[in-house]
């Protein structure tokens, strides 16, 4: 993808989480996203049914779920939500 966004969901998100995130946490957030941006189709993940107008998906790498949509006519991935198991 050449494009990728942050949405203001996925900011706070992160920011709520951040503060309690590991060094570890942190290169697995970042491996994650770098996967999603490298290849959206090519990473394992499920579809969200959030919105069937706007279809979007879900990808793990534990502790961490993203919701993500992408548009492949655009070349941009847009990060919706960020989510973290207890």
């Amino acid at each position: 993808m050449k494009r990728y966004t942050l949405a203001r969901q996925f900011l706070r998100d992160f920011r709520a989480l951040e503060s309690g995130m590991s060094p570890a946490d942190e290169d697995i957030l970042d491996a994650l996203l770098a996967a999603v941006i490298g290849d959206p189709q090519g990473v394992q993940r499920v579809q969200s049914f959030y919105d069937p107008q706007r279809p979007s998906w879900l990808a793990r790498s534990d502790p961490f779920v993203v919701h993500l949509a992408f548009d492949v006519d655009a070349d941009e991935v847009i990060f919706l939500n960020l989510f973290r198991r207890r």
